[in-house]
């Protein structure tokens, strides 16, 4: 094994962080033992404190910041997806890796696998996409494709990693077992590889290397880093911001305060094919544990899932009506054509004629811009919502 030069940064603290590495590793069985206790933990909590889990009635300041970072390959779709969380106030962080197999639904396109959300929704539908299934904000996306995240590997002098198995493609072999600095191409290799026979879980872990390895190697000045990247990375937010998200991470791994976590999910069956979907229990006490600042106002209420039916046939409606119903403390559940199109004025449909159940639905309209008259009964809407929303023409996105 070579050593990495004496004096670098990485040589310093490789075998600190390789101890703390195999300590932190959650990603494999831990994991699943953790989110038990910690669900049964938050049912404790919520059952002794009356079904309350706050504390008086004023909302803590958010500090957390939340950031989705993906890697895209050749046909558009995101080969590597990580939800970056930095809170500056209590100097802790959170990794959260995303399985690009777990079924998601994009606002105003459909459901599908979340690795193809931003080739067919775009940036903003892959990261509301992820929003909506984990049940958290997400302030915004840093998006690089396979070059770019190669160069900034190779910019940052290359990466110390532990390779764990033969890295190969076809017949050619990659890359051989052992730590070992790695350049970006080969970065990018070891960060989405899964051998023959291999679940999903462990090129997670080997992505929780890559990106690990990555945070070790940032310059002071990433702003900077982030300008060389050229047109292949770009970020919703601006590049301070998120250059102050991953410095922040980096020294939450210095500090042994980052953690890192796979969303929970659970496996569906179909074929021989690795489909996945998120696991109810496990990600809110995933969420309640490490995002808990990040909780959208009116995520955890009942009463208030809304299921969007588009009405008039234009494309991306679902999105635009999102974007009205979440800030306003509806959950948005999904977005799908209604039976035919051609509907004038928005209904709005509630299951009962409470007074409850009425004022959910005024509540909806008000959020949409249309009028309270827009609501109405059916018993046909279920269980999978608590409002149905039929969108006509009368419907003004902005």
């Amino acid at each position: 094994m070579t050593e990495p030069s004496t004096g670098t940064r990485v040589g310093r603290r490789t075998e600190q962080r390789e101890r703390r590495r195999r300590q932190r590793r959650r990603l494999v069985v831990a994991g699943a033992m953790a989110f038990v206790l910690l669900a049964a933990a938050a049912t404790f909590l919520l059952v002794k404190n009356g079904g309350s889990s706050s504390v008086g009635n004023k909302a803590p300041v958010r500090t957390q910041k939340t950031l989705l970072f993906q890697v895209t390959g050749s046909d558009g779709s995101a080969v590597m997806s990580a939800l970056l969380a930095d809170d500056r106030k209590s100097k802790t962080g959170a990794v959260v890796l995303i399985q690009p197999q777990v079924l998601a639904n994009v606002p105003g396109v459909g459901s599908g696998q979340f690795g193809s959300a931003i080739k067919i929704g775009g940036v903003s539908g892959s990261r509301n996409a992820l929003s909506d299934l984990m049940g958290v904000i997400i302030d915004g996306s840093w998006v690089v494709d396979a070059t770019s995240f190669s160069r900034l590997i190779d910019t940052l002098g290359g990466v110390t990693v532990n390779v764990d198995v033969v890295v190969q493609r076809n017949r050619t072999v990659l890359l051989n077992p052992g730590q070992q600095r790695l350049g970006g191409s080969q970065a990018l290799s070891y960060a989405t590889y899964l051998a023959a026979g291999e679940q999903e879980q462990v090129r997670l872990t080997r992505l929780q290397a890559v990106f690990d390895a990555m945070l070790n190697v940032l310059p002071k000045d990433t702003t900077s880093l982030l300008a060389s990247l050229g047109s292949g990375s770009a970020t919703t937010q601006p590049a301070a911001t998120v250059a102050g998200i991953l410095q922040g991470l980096e020294g939450d791994d210095a500090s042994n305060d980052l953690q890192y976590q796979s969303l929970p999910v659970t496996k569906v069956d179909v074929d021989d094919q690795q489909r996945f979907r998120i696991d109810a229990a496990g990600d809110k006490a995933l969420v309640d544990d490490l995002l808990s600042q990040s909780i959208p106002p009116g995520a955890r209420k009942s009463g208030n899932r809304v299921l969007v039916l588009n009405g008039v046939g234009t494309p991306g409606l679902g999105d635009k009506v999102r974007a009205k119903l979440v800030p306003a403390g509806f959950v948005f559940i999904g977005s799908r054509n209604a039976p035919h199109f051609g509907f004038a004025n928005t209904i709005v449909l509630v299951p009962t004629a409470t007074e409850q159940s009425l004022a959910v639905g005024r509540s909806v309209a008000k959020a949409l811009g249309v009028p309270g008259d827009s609501v109405q009964t059916t018993d046909e809407i279920g269980t999978i919502a608590d409002v149905v929303v039929i969108v006509g023409a009368d419907f003004k996105a902005k």
